[in-house]
């Protein structure tokens, strides 16, 4: 029988306590920098091997874990893990471990494989590779990678180059989640390593580290361990890759609108970077895709999010359809757990963005969920078949669904949770005395309870009671009100907690019946489902549109020589001062400095930012004549967007994306603005921005009723 590694370490720590110095899980799971989940997920198997091998391993339930041997045998226990890691068993006694071994073989191959080489390598029969490889095809298949068995050639896979590197990337960082801590891995002495990731040279990830390091500082990103593993891997491959001259050739068209998301100016940078230590001739797809890799992961510090979302996705108005859909399902009102949206749109973000572009994404506990909650499960995957049609997709995969049904169980658990507390008020004669007595007794006896407070007979108020939430009324005196209470002594004795457990019960089941109540008589606003927020929102976008269309600006701009001089330009288009110039013109510089502002579809920089000192969108075109050339480019013109910031840019972000997006997609659009003709521009601009009118009236009307309205 295997040990993992993990579970190796975790022997070798219980090895270095004697048996009556228990350990606890808390205490291994921060010397190896992982989860106390993490660890009770090895535990099976450390008990498993060690019994297997005639040795004690004891589990106390709040005590700790401990090898319950003599000196002597602990000594042996020793011996036997260090013989293990030098005689380990081969691959073929392991078929998990084989089939690990036949995977990373075949994705990194640059050429057929003989079926020899693999028989003779794992010292099995063709038969049982035959077995292997048809097992390692749904995995394959899964990244849209198709595995080839040609005859006299050998075994090989068949893909884009997208789809290796998906595969590379889930594939190491599984190897990692499962042999590694993560916890420390920023640490340089971690990375340098070089058993860390065989298959990333370690000088080429210790500097794509470094340069993801300085990213996050600079551009305020918040990565997870797992999401910053992910980020790691993919780029240090993207160098490897680059290197071995397998770029990225084969980018729909679709992903061009990511290039004004905030995440395409994360691409930059780090491409930047890549580029100026690893000497690269970086393409503009190889920074789009990036682009489109990292909006899959979750990057921003919650709440921070850009509101210009690709196609104006509504997030918060999709997860609160998938939400409701559940509702109706498990008929459990979710809304009443404050956390599940929130912590829901977050995911649900970059899980739209993995969608859109085809990511796969592994999911290690999956079977545990579909085993463990079928029902909830089942819901959700009812639930996020919302998505379909708004993405355009045939289904969400499992392992998505597994991810969004974490979330909908542990609401679930605090929602039963809150429906067992209940909150009671303590009366006495006086309000002192006795009543300290019986709340001793009440914290001492029913620790669950919430003790909102202490009043006397006389001070109790029915409405105040309802007001704030008080579910029973215990009183050390009998009392004549219209409330639920019940009359205890001031120690409780047997009868008094036969009734008050009683009396608990019935109460739990009303709320339970009130909740179901609520699923089924839900609450509806009006027969449109529109509410005064809406209207305002609507109204809001509706006035931006007007605004944006009556402050454009398109003309020829003087010689200029480069692009700071085009940058100065472009800051006094809208300026009427010296000051508001050079306001303008720091927003519009940094933002150039941050990530290069040049867009190889329209020849052109976009200079963009948001702006204190402006209360209405701006949106303008300058010719250059002569054209401006640099850095391997022609720059024809320059875009000049600027919104307001605050409050006012949760609807100018929108628009301003719409306007951008249809010049990605609208040919005709560009070329009347390329050729200065501001008249048919303008009328061409507000035909596509009342359609975004009226699809964004649609969309979230919809959204809030069936969540099938397709973006």
């Amino acid at each position: 029988m295997q040990l993992t590694p993990r579970a190796d370490k975790i022997i070798r720590i219980l090895l270095r306590f004697s048996p009556d110095s228990p350990v606890t899980i808390g205490i291994i799971s921060e010397e190896l920098g992982v989860s106390d989940r993490s660890v009770q997920r090895e535990l099976p198997t450390v008990e498993k091997w060690m019994k297997h091998n005639g040795f004690c391993f004891v589990r106390k339930r709040s005590v700790g874990l401990l090898i319950d041997e003599t000196p002597e045998r602990l000594k042996e226990l020793a011996a036997l893990l260090d013989e293990k890691d030098t005689n380990s068993s081969a691959p073929a006694d392991n078929r998990p471990e084989r089939l690990t071994l036949l995977c990373h073989d075949l994705l990194l191959a640059e050429e057929p494989i003989k079926s020899y080489y693999f028989t003779e390598k794992f010292e099995i029969s063709e038969g049982t590779l035959t077995a292997d490889l048809n097992q390692l095809e749904t995995w394959f298949t899964k990244y849209q990678l198709k595995l080839v068995r040609r005859p006299g050639l050998g075994v090989f896979i068949e893909g884009t180059e997208i789809a290796r590197r998906q595969a590379l990337t889930s594939f190491i960082c599984k190897q990692v989640n499962e042999h590694h801590s993560i916890g420390n891995l920023q640490d340089k002495k971690f990375l340098s390593d070089r058993n860390f990731i065989n298959e990333i040279d370690g000088e080429v990830m210790a500097e794509v580290n470094h340069i993801l390091g300085g990213c996050q500082k600079q551009l305020g990103m918040q990565l997870s361990d797992n999401g910053y593993l992910h980020l790691l891997v993919y780029t240090s491959l993207c160098v490897q890759r680059m290197q071995k001259g397998r770029f990225i050739k084969e980018l729909k068209q679709s992903y061009a609108e990511i290039s004004i998301q905030p995440e395409y100016a994360v691409s930059e940078y780090i491409m930047k970077e890549l580029r100026q230590f690893f000497h690269l001739s970086i393409s503009v797809d190889e920074t789009i895709y990036m682009a489109v890799f990292i909006s899959g992961q979750r990057i921003w510090p919650s709440g921070s999010r850009d509101l210009t979302d690709i196609k104006n996705l509504d997030v918060h108005q999709i997860t609160l359809s998938i939400i409701k859909k559940v509702n109706e399902i498990l008929h459990i009102n979710f809304m009443r757990d404050s956390r599940l949206l929130t912590e829901l749109s977050g995911h649900i973000q970059p899980t739209i963005a993995r969608l859109r572009a085809g990511i796969p994404v592994e999911n290690p506990l999956l079977k545990e969920f579909q085993e463990s909650y079928p029902s909830v499960y089942k819901a959700c995957e009812e639930g996020l078949s919302l998505l379909c049609p708004i993405l355009g997709i045939k289904k969400v995969p499992a392992s998505e669904i597994g991810f969004i049904t974490l979330y909908f169980t542990m609401a679930i658990e605090r929602i039963e949770k809150e429906i067992k507390k209940l909150s009671v008020m303590i009366v006495c004669p006086t309000g002192i005395g006795s009543s300290r007595l019986l709340t001793e007794s009440l914290k001492k006896e029913y620790p669950d309870l919430d003790i909102r407070g202490i009043t006397s007979a006389f001070e109790l108020d029915n409405i105040r009671l309802q007001e704030e939430g008080v579910d029973l009324v215990i009183s050390t005196v009998k009392l004549e009100i219209a409330y639920p209470y019940i009359h205890v002594n001031p120690i409780l004795t047997r009868q008094d907690k036969i009734l008050l457990d009683s009396r608990i019960k019935v109460i739990q089941e009303q709320k339970r019946q009130a909740q179901e109540k609520e699923i089924k008589e839900p609450e509806v606003p009006s027969d449109s489902s529109i509410c005064r927020k809406d209207v305002e929102f609507l109204s809001a976008i509706g006035s931006e549109i007007y605004e944006l269309l009556g402050n454009i600006y398109i003309n020829q701009a003087p010689i200029l020589k480069n692009r700071d001089e085009i940058i100065s330009y472009c800051s006094s288009l809208y300026a009427d001062t010296s000051d508001m110039q050079a306001h303008l013109y720091k927003i519009l510089k940094d933002r150039d400095n941050l990530a290069d502002t040049y867009i190889k579809p329209f020849q052109a920089l976009l200079l963009h930012g948001r702006s204190t000192e402006i209360s209405t969108s701006c949106f303008g075109y300058v010719q250059l004549e002569p054209p401006i050339y640099e850095r391997g480019h022609i720059i024809r013109g320059a875009i000049v967007s600027l919104i307001p910031s605050g409050p006012a840019s949760e609807v100018a972000a929108p628009v301003t994306s719409e306007v951008i997006g249809a010049l990605l997609e609208e040919p005709a659009l560009l070329k009347a603005l390329q050729s200065l003709n501001k008249e048919s521009f303008t009328k061409q601009l507000e035909e596509i921005l009342l359609r975004f009118y009226k699809s964004t009236v649609q969309t979230r009307l919809h959204l809030k009723t069936s969540g099938a309205e397709k973006v």
